[in-house]
């Protein structure tokens, strides 16, 4: 098995690097495009940038959905008692995401199983 030997980087070429990074951000270039220029990771690189100065926007867990109408979905599933699954399927979305659109607009979730539940005694 070969090893890769990597090149030494001193204190003084990581502070040449991020201050590049900063400038080619602050020119325009996206934190993918400097990821991957650099071969570093895209959380890495917002990471250093962020050590750097660069004014990036704030950190966020996942993608915000916008196109999806919450009153629609509430709609389908009370109204036209759609399932979760056949709902999550038209829009093109997860189950998750239905289920909490749901539950953030107080709406109670039938239970599983539909009409073949048997009733427990």
């Amino acid at each position: 098995m070969a090893f890769v030997q990597h090149p030494v980087v001193t204190a003084g070429d990581r502070l040449v690097r991020a201050a590049d990074m900063v400038a080619e951000y602050n020119n325009g270039a996206s934190q993918t495009e400097i990821a991957n220029k650099y071969g570093l990771s895209l959380s890495w690189t917002g990471r250093l940038l962020r050590q750097a100065g660069a004014q990036l926007p704030p950190i966020r867990q996942g993608v915000k959905r916008t196109d999806l109408k919450h009153a629609v979905i509430v709609r389908q599933y009370l109204v036209t008692e759609a399932s979760i699954r056949k709902i999550a399927a038209y829009h093109g979305t997860s189950y998750g995401t239905i289920r909490r659109i749901l539950q953030r607009h107080g709406v109670v979730l039938r239970p599983h199983g539909g009409a073949n539940r048997r009733v427990r005694r």
